[in-house]
């Protein structure tokens, strides 16, 4: 019976672990992109501000 139970453990502990870096890959990403969108926003008002005059 303990066997089943050290298993099920084991395959819990594996799945957390999985699921936090998941989330640490993601959030990284998240960051990058967002990083990556100022940018553009920022070259977009400095084409914009140049078109004007």
């Amino acid at each position: 019976m303990f066997d089943n139970l050290v298993l099920i453990a084991i395959v819990v502990t594996v799945m957390w672990l999985a699921s936090f870096g998941f989330y640490l890959y993601t959030s990284r990403q998240h960051r990058t992109l967002q990083q990556e969108v100022n940018a553009l926003k920022r070259r977009l008002n400095v084409d914009d501000g140049d078109d004007k005059r």
